[in-house]
């Protein structure tokens, strides 16, 4: 008879382990998804960052020869390499963010990943929990009885004026 009782228990903490299991294979999928989205999103945004400062130096260059300054030399190359101090600042800063964003994510995956644990170990302990207190209940009705005989303390007794 306790094997019956144990039986449940053993069954729903085998499917609660299966599903921990799983869900951290979806959150790592998940996460790993995610680093690959913000991977695409900075190799984007580098190359159209890239694309405007290689049109803005065009753009100083073809103004500076259409005026006849020496393009490279003096002011004009002042402006370019102030130009491209900001172009690498912004570069560097936008790189910084995609490692940020990564350790940001990682840090949430493990979050989710302990929450999943501690739910998984939640559910097996209140199993256990269930399977103590019903052999103490069986226990129990072992050794008072069941409590479904019938004896002189239940019996209805019937009276002119109904049922005590």
């Amino acid at each position: 008879m306790p094997f019956f009782n144990l039986l449940p228990m053993l069954v729903s903490s085998a499917f609660t382990v299966m599903g921990a299991s799983q869900q951290q294979k979806v959150l790592k999928a998940n996460a790993a998804w995610q680093r690959y989205e913000s991977q695409l999103n900075f190799e984007y945004e580098k190359q159209k960052r890239l694309t405007a400062q290689t049109k803005l130096l065009s753009e100083q260059r073809a103004a500076g020869a259409a005026s006849g300054v020496v393009v490279g030399t003096g002011s004009s190359l002042l402006a370019m390499q102030a130009d491209m101090d900001e172009f690498e600042n912004d570069m560097w800063f936008l790189e910084k963010g995609l490692f940020a964003e990564a350790k940001a994510n990682d840090a949430e995956l493990a979050g989710q990943i302990s929450s999943t644990y501690f739910d998984a170990g939640t559910s097996l302990i209140n199993s256990y929990s269930s399977y103590q207190q019903q052999e103490q209940l069986r226990e129990s009705a072992e050794l008072y009885g069941s409590g479904t005989q019938v004896g002189p303390s239940t019996v209805m007794s019937l009276s002119p004026r109904g049922i005590y």
